[in-house]
C-alpha cells in the first residue's frame, strides 16, 4: 500500500521536460502559476490506483487539492491586484476659521488609515496663504512647510501641527490648502489626498485714530493728528501710512515731515505694542457748513504697486458757519462746464447766519481773466476797481448791505464770456478752467458775536470744453489712396474714390471716439485704407463702417497732425444710373467724450456721393453710357 502511494505522489508532482525540481504548497503557485489559476488547472486527467482486488478511485482527492490551490492563489491574486480604497484614508484639518491678523494661529492636521493596508512613507505638506510668517523672522515668502509622519498602520491615526501668523485686511478672505502623500504597501504608486480650509480675516489689532477740530474757519490753519498703535504681541513690517485729504485742504507741514508728496509715511515695522502719532498742519476751504473728511488708512504696499489696507480711519470738519455766509455759483450751478465763447452768469449769495444786526457789509469778488475777454464783464450794483481789479458791493451801491438785518439774505451778480477759441503753444496748454472767487466781511464786528468768524469766502471753477472737429474730404487724386478708373464713372466700368476721415482738439483730451457710416448695397468696400494699421472695420452684411482711432490728445491738428483715416470705395454703374450722381456712403456720426470735462459729443459729416463733395469739374460725377 506504501509503495503505491509513493508512486501516485511521484506521478502527482512529477515535472513536465525543461521544468526545475519540484515545488510545493502555496508558495510554488504564488510565484509561478498565477496565469494558470486564472485560466483554471492545466494537467492531464489524474490516474487511479488499485490494490489487491480493490480498486480506489483517487479524483476527489485530487478535486480537493486543486480547490486549495485555487484558493490560495486566489487569495494572492485578490490581495496583489485589486484597487486601493483611496476612501479609507480619512483626513481633517483642526484649526479657526475666523483670526485676527498677526495673531499666532495653530492647525492640526490628521490622518485615519481606515484600510487594511499599511501606509507607508506618510508626509503632510502644508501651504499657508500669501501675507503670512511661519516662523520668527521669515519674511512670509516661505510658504510651504512640511513634515513626515512616516507608516501609518491599518486603524491607526497620526497627526502634524503647524503654527504661523496670518496677515491680512480684515474681511480678506485667504486659504490654507494640505496634501497628504503616501504610499500603500501594496501598491508602488504614490497617492495625494489634497484638503483646502476657507479662512476670513475677521479683525486686526492695529489702531488708527484721527485728532481734528470738529470745526474749522475756511482757510485758516488747523493741526490733525493721526495715532496708530499695534495691540497685540506680533510685529507688523513694511507698513505704511497714507492720508487722503478732501477738496479745498491745502497741506502746510508734518511732523514726521513725509516720506512722499505731502500724504504717504513709510513707517517701516511696527513692532508689538508700539504705537506713534504724526502731527499734520494745513487749512480747509469750502462753503459754509460743508463737511470735509479727513481720510487715513494705514497697511503694506505690495510688489505690484497695489496697498493692502490693514486699518483705516476718518473724521469730518465742518466749515465753520461765520457770522456772515457767502456762496457762489455760475449760471446756477457748481459743476457748470462752459463752451468756447459762452457766457457766464457769476451769482453770489450772501446771508446774515446770525439773531443780530451786522452794519458795513462789502462783498468782494475777483475772475481770473486769463480765459474770458474781459472787455465783456459786466457787474450788477457794484462797480470794478481798476487798482485791484476787483468787483466791489458795499453800502453805496447796494443799500440793503448798511446793516445785514438777522437771518437776512439777497444776491449779488457779475457776468462775462469766456473767449471764443483756444489755440494751445504747449502741451501744458489743456484742461482749462474759470475761476471766480468772493469774500465778504464787515468793517466792525458786533460785541456779542465776538469769537465768531465773521469772514466768509467761497470759490467756484467752471471747466471749458475742447473745440473738437470731425473733417471729412473725398478725392479722386491727390490722395494718400490710389484710385483708378473712368471719370465720369461709366456703365459697365468700375471707377474708385477715396474718402478721408480727420480729427482735431484744441485744450482736452478726448476719448471713446467711434465714427460710423453705412454704404449702399451697390458700392463696393475694397479694403484698401491708410493707414494700414488703422482700426477701421467693415461689415458686409449691414454695409457698416466703424473707426475707432481711440484717445485723440489735445493740440492734436495744431501741435501734432490730425487723426486720421482714408479709406477706398468702388462703383459699378448699370444703365439705369445714367445721368445720376451716386451716393457712395452715408453721412457719418461720431460720438465721443471729452475727457476733461466729461462731456458727450456728437459730431457728424455730410454724406458723399459721386461729385465728391462738389470737388470734381463740371459733370464728371454724374453717371454717363458706353456710347457717350
Amino acid at each position: 500500500m506504501d509503495s503505491r502511494l509513493e508512486e501516485f505522489e511521484k506521478k502527482l508532482y512529477a515535472r513536465k521536460e525543461g521544468e526545475g525540481a519540484k515545488r510545493k504548497g502555496y508558495e510554488a503557485y504564488k510565484e509561478e502559476d498565477a496565469v494558470r489559476m486564472r485560466g483554471g488547472w492545466e494537467k492531464d486527467e489524474p490516474a487511479s490506483l488499485t490494490v489487491g482486488v480493490k480498486k480506489i478511485r483517487l479524483k476527489p482527492i485530487i478535486a480537493v487539492a486543486v480547490v486549495a490551490l485555487m484558493l490560495g492563489g486566489g487569495y494572492y491574486l485578490f490581495t496583489r491586484e485589486r484597487p486601493f480604497d483611496v476612501a479609507g484614508v480619512r483626513g481633517t484639518i483642526e484649526g479657526p476659521a475666523r483670526v485676527s491678523s498677526g495673531d499666532e494661529v495653530s492647525y492640526v492636521i490628521t490622518y485615519r488609515n481606515n484600510t487594511s493596508v499599511a501606509l507607508r512613507g506618510g508626509k503632510v505638506v502644508f501651504t499657508w496663504p500669501e501675507g503670512a510668517v511661519v516662523a520668527e523672522g521669515s519674511d512670509g515668502a516661505a510658504r510651504e512647510a512640511k513634515e513626515e509622519v512616516g507608516m501609518i498602520v491599518p486603524g491607526q491615526e497620526k497627526s502634524a501641527t503647524f503654527k504661523g501668523r496670518i496677515y491680512g485686511t480684515q474681511d480678506e478672505h485667504k486659504e490654507i490648502a494640505v496634501v497628504f502623500q503616501y504610499t500603500p504597501e501594496n501598491v508602488a504608486a504614490v497617492f495625494e489626498d489634497k484638503k483646502t480650509l476657507a479662512l476670513t480675516i475677521a479683525a486686526t489689532p492695529i489702531a488708527l485714530i484721527i485728532q481734528a477740530p470738529g470745526q474749522a474757519v475756511s482757510g485758516k490753519e488747523v493741526e490733525i493728528a493721526v495715532e496708530y498703535q499695534n495691540q497685540s504681541d506680533a510685529p507688523f513690517s513694511d507698513m505704511t501710512l497714507r492720508a487722503i485729504y478732501p477738496e479745498g485742504f491745502a497741506f502746510v507741514s508734518a511732523d514726521p515731515a513725509p516720506s512722499s508728496e505731502n500724504n504717504t509715511w513709510k513707517l517701516g515695522a511696527i513692532e508689538g505694542r508700539e504705537s506713534g502719532k504724526i502731527k499734520i498742519k494745513g487749512s480747509f476751504s469750502g462753503a459754509q457748513g460743508e463737511a470735509k473728511s479727513v481720510y487715513m488708512e494705514l497697511g503694506i504696499v505690495g510688489d505690484n504697486g497695489a496697498f493692502a489696507q490693514y486699518a483705516r480711519a476718518d473724521s469730518a470738519v465742518t466749515i465753520a458757519s461765520s457770522a456772515l455766509f457767502v456762496f457762489l455759483t455760475a449760471n446756477d450751478s457748481r459743476d457748470y462746464v462752459a463752451n468756447p465763447g459762452g457766457s457766464i452768469k457769476f451769482k453770489v449769495h450772501y446771508k446774515n447766519t446770525t439773531n443780530v444786526q451786522i452794519p458795513n457789509v462789502t462783498i468782494l469778488a475777483n475772475i481770473d481773466d486769463t480765459y474770458i475777454d474781459i472787455r465783456t464783464l459786466s457787474v450788477q450794483w457794484g462797480y470794478v476797481d481798476g487798482r485791484t481789479n476787483s468787483i466791489i458791493w458795499n453800502p453805496v451801491s447796494v443799500p440793503e448791505l448798511a446793516v445785514l438785518d438777522p437771518k437776512e439774505e439777497g444776491v449779488v451778480s457779475f457776468s462775462a464770456t469766456v473767449k471764443p477759441s483756444f489755440l494751445p503753444k504747449s502741451f501744458s496748454d489743456k484742461n482749462l478752467k474759470v475761476s471766480a472767487r468772493t469774500r465778504i466781511t464787515a468793517s466792525a464786528q458786533p460785541e456779542s458775536l465776538k469769537g465768531l468768524p465773521l469772514e466768509s469766502e467761497d470759490t467756484v471753477s467752471v471747466k471749458i470744453n475742447t473745440q473738437f472737429s470731425f473733417n471729412e474730404k473725398a478725392y479722386f487724386q491727390d490722395g494718400f489712396l490710389l484710385n483708378t478708373g473712368p471719370l465720369p464713372p461709366t456703365v459697365g466700368q468700375r471707377t474708385t474714390y477715396g474718402i478721408s476721415w480727420q480729427l482735431s482738439s484744441t485744450i482736452n483730451d478726448v476719448d471713446e471716439v467711434e465714427a460710423t457710416a453705412v454704404i449702399p448695397p451697390n458700392v463696393e468696400w475694397t479694403g484698401k485704407v491708410y493707414p494700414q494699421d488703422a482700426n477701421i472695420t467693415y461689415d458686409p452684411d449691414r454695409g457698416i463702417i466703424r473707426w475707432k482711432p481711440g484717445k485723440v490728445f489735445a493740440g492734436t491738428s495744431n501741435l501734432i497732425s490730425p487723426v486720421r483715416v482714408d479709406f477706398q470705395l468702388a462703383f459699378t454703374p448699370a444703365d439705369v444710373h445714367v445721368g445720376q450722381v451716386i451716393n457712395l456712403v452715408s453721412g457719418a456720426t461720431l460720438k465721443a467724450v471729452d475727457a476733461f470735462t466729461g462731456t458727450q459729443m456728437e459730431r457728424q459729416v455730410s454724406p458723399v456721393n459721386t461729385d465728391l463733395l462738389n470737388s470734381l469739374k463740371g459733370e464728371q460725377g454724374r453717371v454717363i453710357g458706353t456710347g457717350i
